[in-house]
């Protein structure tokens, strides 16, 4: 049984849970905090029923929302710069250590033919285990 496919997955799941780990405990709280406030700013300019009351409010609280709009933004920047660096990282790991020849059982256009066995890619396999674990790594707040 060829192991290498395994490392491969197991690398791709364990940085992707580290980023799970970092939005869990770092970031999920602060893009609470952001949406809360931003919903205040909201509620109190619906509960206003004068159409010029309510211009004059938000013109008012305008730069608040503005502000904390893009904290949450800088938020969920952070959550993919880092996703993207995390991937890099792996992608060095995948491509320096992690260099064993992967078989496949049949023939399709990915494969390479060597000594009769179909060889397949660890880029490609860690590229393809990471697109099935990038859900894990880039939750968002279920109230955005």
């Amino acid at each position: 049984m060829n192991l290498g496919i395994f490392y491969i997955i197991g690398i791709s799941f364990l940085l992707n849970f580290l980023m799970y780990i970092e939005y869990k405990f770092y970031l999920l709280n602060k893009m609470n905090i952001t949406i809360e406030k931003i919903r205040e700013y909201e509620d109190r300019v619906v509960k206003i029923s004068s159409p010029k009351r309510r211009d004059k409010t938000l013109k008012k609280i305008s730069k608040e929302v503005d502000y904390y709009t893009a904290k949450l933004r800088n938020y969920m920047f952070i959550q993919s710069l880092t996703l993207i660096f995390v991937y890099m990282v792996g992608l060095f790991i995948i491509l320096d250590f992690v260099n064993v020849p992967i078989y496949f059982p049949y023939s399709i256009p990915l494969t390479v033919t060597y000594s009769g066995k179909h060889i397949i890619s660890s880029l490609f396999i860690y590229i393809l285990s990471f697109l099935l674990f990038t859900p894990l790594s880039l939750r968002r707040p279920k109230t955005i």
